[in-house]
């Protein structure tokens, strides 16, 4: 898989990643940013299970993972 875009969310803690399979679809992968106060040190954690679907050209999975970060304002646009 490749790793062609990563989304942020407008508070910057949600992360979608759009990724190409060997297949050239694309799938949405999705993280969250945690902080560790111990640490002090801020991570990104995978979250599971993924957003569902496979987008046969980019535009398409990018614009679902707008929609999912809610930053775009319906589906349509």
């Amino acid at each position: 898989m490749e790793k062609i875009e990563r989304i942020h969310s407008g508070c910057g803690k949600q992360i979608i990643e759009v990724v190409r399979d060997s297949d050239g679809s694309y799938l949405l992968h999705k993280f969250v940013r945690k902080y560790d106060s111990e640490e002090e040190k801020t991570y990104e954690v995978r979250e599971r299970p993924d957003p569902t679907g496979r987008f046969g050209d980019l535009d398409s999975a990018v614009k679902e993972a707008k929609y999912l970060l809610g930053l775009a304002e319906n589906k349509e646009d």
